[in-house]
């Protein structure tokens, strides 16, 4: 997990992003195709962590976080409690801590974790508080991971508490609505997303824990998190995307194909299992059938303000300034009122030199960022002399 990111992967391949929507015909999923215990000696004793243990805090905490005097408090206070407790009074956080998926109690006693580790902890945290909280999944640009001949994508949780009431801000200023807190921020990350369960998240935690397993060639343990991943949550569609990896690293490869277009049924946005299926295919001398898959990618890359800021954010980052301005401008035109599209194309038309493109980006940031110190200090930046282009992007 690049950025505390949840798990997916693809074998022996660097696929190019691509993402976007496309209609795909739902195919059945006989049961044996779905299961292979046989085949890797499946124990499900194997899968020790229950839904209980991800979230349960330790008591001596939980006493601490029940203290009348915290929760009689107001909504704010009570999230300046949950800030101070996560952040500290310095407001550093816990330290991000990638590669490995651990239960609340365990995140804790560490004081770090990646990103699903502190979602969870965070969650049991506000929920220990009698705070309105959810976990969320958020798209962001697509980021990739290679580790020996597995690849790792990017995808993003956080927890949003909402019904905050007025919060008072460094600059003096008072807002009121919700709060997401996110340990390791991403372009895109501090929207609203996709709420998620208790049992989703569970299912995105067995799949990060398999998709370890798989990395490191543990075979068994990682079938059985899978399993796991899938009965948790039969909708998330990457833990079938993710088996089918194991199933074609094994030889089960009618298996395999069946779990990736189950996998693309199941999500409009399933780009890995597509990008499998179609090196499947490909692998097996099915060119014909593979090339509809290349072409469904292509559809769902063009239609994808997504893949479109990720690549505009790669020209920036290596210089290509007019590249960034098309890819950009081709995001602006697939989306309304997102604030990071119109941040880096203002960037973008700066660096090329086109100041007035660049202060129309910044006039319809103000309207999206109203009272938002970010944007008067990025336009203090982009009014400065074309050959003072000093301007430092932030890690994806």
């Amino acid at each position: 997990m690049i950025g505390g990111l949840l798990k997916a992967l693809s074998i022996t391949a660097c696929f190019i992003v691509l993402a976007g929507c496309a209609a795909v015909p739902r195919a059945p999923l006989p049961a044996h195709l779905l299961w292979q215990d046989q085949a890797f000696d499946y124990d499900a004793a194997l899968v020790s962590v229950s839904k209980r243990d991800l979230f349960q805090l330790e008591a001596e905490l939980v006493s601490k976080l029940h203290d009348p005097g915290i929760q009689n408090s107001s909504a704010q206070h009570r999230l300046h409690h949950l800030v101070s407790l996560l952040f500290g009074p310095e407001t550093k956080g816990f330290p991000y801590s990638g590669g490995h998926s651990t239960v609340a109690a365990e995140t804790w006693r560490r004081k770090n974790g990646d990103c699903l580790s502190l979602t969870v902890l965070t969650y049991s945290l506000a929920k220990s508080l009698g705070m309105s909280v959810q976990m969320q999944e958020v798209r962001v640009p697509e980021i990739f991971e290679r580790r020996g001949s597995v690849e790792f994508l990017n995808r993003h949780v956080n927890v949003l508490i909402r019904d905050i009431g007025l919060l008072h801000f460094k600059d003096g200023s008072m807002r009121a609505g919700s709060v997401v807190i996110d340990f390791e921020p991403q372009i895109g990350s501090r929207r609203e997303g996709l709420a998620l369960s208790d049992n989703g998240i569970l299912s995105r935690f067995y799949n990060n824990i398999a998709a370890e397993y798989l990395a490191q060639g543990h075979l068994t343990l990682a079938y059985a998190h899978f399993k796991a991943a899938i009965l948790s949550d039969p909708g998330y569609s990457p833990s079938y995307s993710n088996l089918a990896q194991l199933y074609k690293r094994s030889g089960l490869l009618q298996s395999a194909e069946q779990l990736l277009l189950h996998a693309i049924a199941l999500d409009d946005d399933a780009d890995i299992a597509l990008r499998s299926l179609h090196q499947l295919l490909v692998s097996q001398g099915r060119e014909s059938e593979a090339l509809k898959y290349a072409e469904v990618l292509r559809e769902k890359q063009d239609k994808d303000p997504y893949y479109w800021l990720g690549i505009g954010l790669d020209h920036l980052q290596t210089g290509n300034y007019q590249k960034a301005v098309d890819a950009l401008e081709h995001a602006q035109d697939l989306t309304t009122g997102f604030q990071e599209v119109h941040r880096y194309l203002a960037i973008a038309y700066w660096r090329t030199g086109k100041q007035p493109q660049a202060k129309n980006q910044l006039s319809v940031l103000a309207s999206l960022m109203v009272d938002d110190p970010r944007l008067a200090a990025l336009g203090k930046k982009i009014t400065k002399a074309p050959d003072d282009r000093r301007l430092v992007l932030p890690a994806k």
